[in-house]
C-alpha cells in the first residue's frame, strides 16, 4: 500500500509542475490541554522571500519556530524530466485552554507576488488526543504523543558556574562563565543576568552559533560549551551573592514512530521538541574594601594605567578657548574614573570639561582609554606653563595605590587675540568697574556759623524726621506687595525681548552675540523672577534655588546645560552653524516658558 501511495504522489507531482503557487496551513483537528502540536505552512516553491511570523495567540503559546525545511524532486518518464519543490515552515504550539479556535493564516512572497494560506481550525479538549485522529486518509498513522513522554534527567542537561577570582577588591573585575553540559540535542537555551545589588554586570559578546565539544564527565560522555560570560564589577565590600539563574531550553528528540520516507512525502516532522528549564547555581564572591584612599584617588581600579596630556592647538590666542586633551589608558574600570584636576595658570578662566570613554569589554575588565578635553580661556598673551597632570589609581595586582604623571609640563605660548571679541569686551567691561572712594568726614567739623544749634530746634527737627520716616515706611509697606508683582510681570517680557534680539543676531549670522543674548535672557529671567542679583544666578547654586521652588530635576538640568552651551560658544568655540543656533534658541524658549509658572509659586 505504501508503494502505491508513493507512486500516485510522484505522478501527481509530475502532472502538477506548472500548477499555480499555493500556501497550505495544516494542524491537527483536535489536541489536548497542555499538549504540544505542530502548525505547518507549506508552499510549493523554494523561491520564498522572508519567513512567516506567528506570535502567541489566544489559547496557545508558541514555543518554537519556524523550523524551515525544503524538498526537491526530479521525475523522468519516457525521457521527459520534471522538477517539483516545496518549503515548509513548522511552528510548535502548546494548547492552554479548552475551546474551538481558528489558527492564523500567513502571507508569503513568492517571486514578487503575495500568496495567503488557509486558516485551520483546532478543537482543544481535556487530556491527550491521538495525533492522527483527524489526519487525511492517505497519511501514515502516528502513535499518541504528549509533552511528558520525554524526561530530562539531572545528568542530561546542567550548567556549572565558574569565576576566575573568588576574592577581589572593590571595583576589581570578576569574570563569570556559564558552562553547559548535555547529553541531548540542545537547540535553544536562554538565560539573563538580573539587575544585582552590589554589582555592575556587563555581558561579554560571544558567538551566536555555539560549537559543542565532547568531554568525559563523571564517567559519561557529554557535550559542553561556554554559553555566556559576564564581567562583574563589585561596588561594595563584603560577601556578595550572584543568585541562581533559570535558563529556558528546547531539546529535540528523534520521533521513532515516523518513517523518514513517509515524513519526507507527507510533511510529518521526524523530531519532537520539548521545553526544559535548568537552573544555574548561585555563587558567592568575597569583596575586600580598598585600603584608606589618598586625597588624589580618582576611583580607578585596574592595571597598567598610563596618562598623557597635549594641547589641541599649538597657537592659542588670548580671549579664545584653548583645549587640553588628556588621555587615560589601561584595563580596569576606565569608564568609572573621575577626571583628574588640571592646574591652569591663574590668568586662565577654566570652563567645564568633557569626557568620552572608548573601551571594549574583556575578561580583565574594560580595556581602552578615557579621553578628556579641558577648556580654558587665557586673558592675556604671553608664555604660560601647565603642570603635569597626575592620576592616582589602585592596582589589585599588588594591593597598593599608584600615582602616574603625564610627563613634562605643557608650555603654552598665547598670541595676541582679537580685541573686538565678545570675551575681550566682557573682560574690559569688568575691568572698568572701580570702587568709589569716599573721604572720611572729620569728627570735629561744625556748621558755617561755628556754633551749636539750639536744643529746641534740635528737638523739632528730630520729631519732624521721625514723622517723615514713619510716613515713608507706611508708603513702602503698601507698595511692597505690588513691587514683587511688577518684577514677575516684567521678567517674562524682558526675557522675550532678549530672545527676540538673539533671534535677529542669529539671522544676521552673529553667533557670538546670539549666544550672549540667549545667555542673558536665561540668567536675567531667573534673576528677575526670584528677585536676586544676576551674579547670584550661577551654575553652582541654580540647582538648590530651583529645588526650593519645586522645579523638576529634568528642567533644572536642561537649564544648566543650556547655560553651559552658551558659555562654551561665547568663549571661543563658537561656530556659525545656523541649525545649532536654532536648536539653542528653541531650547531657551521652551525652558523659559516652562519655568514661568513654576517660579510664581511660593517656596516650599
Amino acid at each position: 500500500m505504501k508503494h502505491i501511495i508513493i507512486s500516485i504522489i510522484l505522478l501527481l507531482t509530475t502532472l502538477g509542475v506548472n500548477a499555480a503557487i499555493t500556501v497550505t496551513a495544516k494542524a491537527p483537528a483536535a489536541v489536548g490541554v497542555g499538549e504540544q502540536f505542530r502548525l505547518q505552512y507549506t508552499v510549493n516553491s523554494t523561491d520564498v522571500a522572508g519567513q512567516p511570523h506567528v506570535s502567541s495567540m489566544d489559547g496557545f503559546d508558541v514555543v518554537y519556530g519556524p523550523a524551515v525545511s525544503t524538498s526537491q524532486s526530479y521525475t523522468s518518464i519516457n525521457g521527459h524530466t520534471t522538477e517539483s519543490s516545496s518549503t515548509t515552515y513548522t511552528f510548535t504550539l502548546i494548547a492552554r485552554r479548552e475551546g474551538k479556535y481558528r489558527l492564523p493564516a500567513v502571507t508569503l512572497n513568492v517571486g514578487g507576488h503575495n500568496y495567503t494560506s488557509n486558516s485551520p481550525t483546532v478543537q482543544v479538549v481535556k487530556g491527550a488526543v491521538n495525533a492522527n485522529a483527524n489526519a487525511r486518509p492517505q497519511a501514515p498513522s502516528l502513535k499518541p504523543q504528549t509533552s511528558n513522554i520525554h524526561r530530562v534527567g539531572p545528568g542530561d542537561l546542567y550548567i556549572e558556574v565558574s569565576a576566575n577570582k573568588r576574592t577581589v577588591y572593590e571595583q576589581e573585575p570578576v569574570l563569570l562563565s556559564y558552562n553547559v553540559y548535555t547529553t541531548q540535542a540542545l537547540e535553544q537555551l536562554q538565560g539573563k543576568m538580573p539587575d544585582l545589588k552590589g554589582f555592575v554586570a556587563k555581558e561579554v559578546p560571544l558567538p551566536r552559533e555555539k560549537h559543542l565539544s565532547i568531554v568525559n564527565r563523571n564517567g559519561r560522555t557529554v557535550q559542553t560549551t561556554t554559553w555566556s560570560q559576564y564581567v562583574m564589577f563589585p561596588q561594595q565590600s563584603g560577601k556578595l551573592t550572584i543568585p541562581s539563574i533559570p535558563f529556558e531550553g528546547v531539546i529535540a528528540y528523534a520521533n521513532r514512530n515516523v518513517d523518514p520516507v513517509e515524513a519526507f512525502f507527507f510533511g510529518t516532522s521526524a523530531t519532537t521538541r520539548v521545553n526544559h528549564t535548568v537552573h544555574a547555581p548561585a555563587l558567592d564572591i568575597t569583596v575586600k574594601p580598598l585600603p584608606p584612599k589618598p586625597a588624589t584617588f580618582s576611583g580607578g581600579v585596574g592595571n597598567n594605567f598610563t596618562i598623557s596630556a597635549a594641547l589641541a592647538s599649538k597657537t592659542p590666542r588670548e580671549n579664545e578657548t584653548l583645549t587640553l586633551k588628556v588621555k587615560i589608558s589601561g584595563t580596569g574600570n576606565i569608564d568609572l574614573i573621575t577626571p583628574p584636576e588640571v592646574h591652569f595658570p591663574a590668568d586662565f578662566e577654566q570652563l567645564d570639561n568633557k569626557a568620552v570613554a572608548n573601551t571594549t569589554l574583556t575578561p580583565e575588565g574594560m580595556k581602552g582609554d578615557l579621553a578628556i578635553e579641558y577648556y580654558a580661556i587665557p586673558n592675556h598673551k604671553g608664555q604660560y606653563v601647565i603642570p603635569p597632570v597626575e592620576l592616582t589609581y589602585f592596582s589589585p595586582a599588588d594591593g597598593t595605590y599608584h600615582t602616574i604623571s603625564s610627563g613634562k609640563p605643557v608650555v603654552v605660548k598665547v598670541a595676541k587675540g582679537n580685541p573686538n571679541s565678545y570675551a575681550a569686551r566682557q573682560r574690559m567691561k569688568n575691568d572698568d568697574i572701580r570702587h568709589i572712594h569716599l573721604d572720611p568726614i572729620s569728627a570735629g567739623s561744625t556748621n558755617g556759623s561755628g556754633g551749636m544749634l539750639p536744643v529746641a530746634v534740635m528737638y523739632v527737627l528730630l520729631v519732624a524726621l521721625f514723622v517723615v520716616a514713619y510716613m515713608i515706611l507706611q508708603l513702602r509697606q503698601r507698595r511692597s506687595a505690588d513691587v514683587q508683582g511688577r518684577l514677575l510681570r516684567k521678567a517674562g517680557s524682558k526675557a522675550n525681548a532678549r530672545l527676540r534680539t538673539a533671534q535677529r543676531m542669529m539671522l544676521d549670522g552673529k553667533s557670538s552675540e546670539f549666544y550672549a543674548e540667549t545667555l542673558s535672557a536665561l540668567r536675567d529671567f531667573v534673576a528677575d523672577k526670584l528677585a536676586l542679583p544676576v551674579t547670584d544666578v550661577t551654575k553652582e547654586n541654580i540647582s538648590s534655588l530651583f529645588t526650593e521652588y519645586g522645579v523638576p530635576e529634568e528642567l533644572s538640568l536642561r537649564y544648566s546645560e543650556a547655560v553651559s552651551d552658551c558659555e562654551l560658544h561665547i568663549y571661543g568655540v563658537s561656530t556659525d552653524n545656523v541649525e545649532e543656533m536654532q536648536r539653542t534658541y528653541k531650547a531657551a524658549e521652551e525652558i523659559i516658558t516652562k519655568l514661568n509658572p513654576l517660579l510664581k509659586k511660593k517656596k516650599k
